[in-house]
């Protein structure tokens, strides 16, 4: 179900995608370093008794780092769910800029999840908050995940502009291409 790229002869497209796919790759390598870690402890704690202590809380926080570094290519890609039931007959320039509209409203969001992680971010450093098990600060994870928001939250204003100014097509989400 993913939307082909936009074309390349397309400048201002170009850095949208390289940072959403910079941010995706990092995202899938957190992942990937994650379940070797489930992996791992597992395997140690089958044949030794003996599992990775706290692998529970390093997951936890590879997977939420992991998400946000996503949304940036989510975006990029128009993978965002859509209700598009009464817009389907509407000329494309006119979905195009429907579909900006709400990617605008998208931003709004992650700007705002961004400030309030960043906010949360200062304040577990304040306070000293770390993780149960691991004496580690947990204010770096809100820190990189409010980055990781912002540079979606930039994504989505580009992504937005774009469409709104007939350079991006509008998002593509049809039954027959739910059934591709």
């Amino acid at each position: 179900m993913e939307t082909p790229a936009p074309p390349d002869s397309a400048p201002d497209v170009r850095w949208i995608d390289r940072l959403a796919a910079a941010l995706a790759v990092a995202g899938g390598t957190l992942t990937c370093l994650a379940a070797a870690l489930v992996t791992v402890s597992v395997v140690g704690r089958w044949l030794f008794n003996s599992p990775i202590p706290a692998d529970y809380e390093m997951v936890e926080i590879a997977v939420g780092v992991s998400v946000f570094a996503f949304l940036g290519q989510t975006q990029a890609r128009s993978g965002h769910i859509a209700v598009d039931t009464f817009t389907l007959k509407l000329p494309a320039r006119v979905n195009a800029t429907i579909d900006g509209v709400w990617d605008l409203v998208l931003a709004a969001f992650l700007g705002f999840f961004a400030w309030g992680l960043f906010a949360g971010g200062m304040d577990a450093r304040t306070n000293g908050l770390t993780l149960i098990q691991l004496p580690w600060p947990v204010w770096p994870v809100y820190l990189l995940c409010s980055v990781l928001a912002g540079l979606a939250c930039l994504i989505a204003v580009a992504t937005a502009i774009l469409k709104i100014i007939h350079r991006l097509p509008p998002a593509v989400h049809t039954s027959s291409e739910v059934r591709e």
